[in-house]
C-alpha cells in the first residue's frame, strides 16, 4: 500500500476516521464509497443507518451495528454483525461492446436476482407480521 491517507466519497451527516492502515470508523447517516482505493487489509466498523464501499485486496473485516448497508470487494476475513444491517459482496458492472445474448446465463445476474427475492421476502415479513 503506497498511499496512507486517502478521502473517500462521501455524502451526507457522518463521521469518517482514516487511520492510514485500512482501517474505517464510520457512524451516523454516511454514504462512504471507497471502492477506488484498495488497501491490502481493510477493517470497517460502521454503525448507524447508512452505506460504505470498500475493497480490501488481500481481505476485509467488517464490524456492523443497526441498519446499515456495507458493500465489500475481496475475499471476506470476518464479519460481526448486531442490528438489521446488510453485508454483501460487490457486483461491479461489467460493460462490454458486444450484445447479451438472451440465452446466455451469468452467475452475477443469478446473485442479484436472489438478493431482490430476498429483499422482498423480508420486506413483506416486516408488512405483514
Amino acid at each position: 500500500l503506497e498511499q496512507t491517507k486517502f478521502l473517500p466519497a462521501q455524502k451526507g451527516c457522518c463521521t469518517v476516521r482514516d487511520q492510514g492502515n485500512g482501517r474505517l470508523s464510520v457512524s451516523g447517516t454516511p454514504r462512504l464509497d471507497a471502492l477506488a482505493c484498495p488497501m491490502k487489509i481493510v477493517t470497517i466498523e460502521m454503525s448507524g443507518t447508512g452505506l460504505a464501499r470498500v475493497y480490501g485486496v488481500e481481505g476485509v473485516h467488517i464490524t456492523m451495528s443497526g441498519v446499515g448497508t456495507i458493500c465489500y470487494r475481496g475475499p471476506l476475513l470476518g464479519q460481526i454483525t448486531s442490528g438489521l444491517g446488510w453485508i454483501s459482496e460487490c457486483i461491479l458492472e461489467q460493460t462490454s461492446e458486444k450484445p447479451l445474448h438472451s440465452s446466455s446465463k451469468s452467475d452475477k445476474i443469478m446473485d442479484r436476482n436472489q438478493r431482490l427475492m430476498v429483499i422482498l421476502a423480508i420486506t413483506v415479513f416486516f408488512l405483514f407480521f
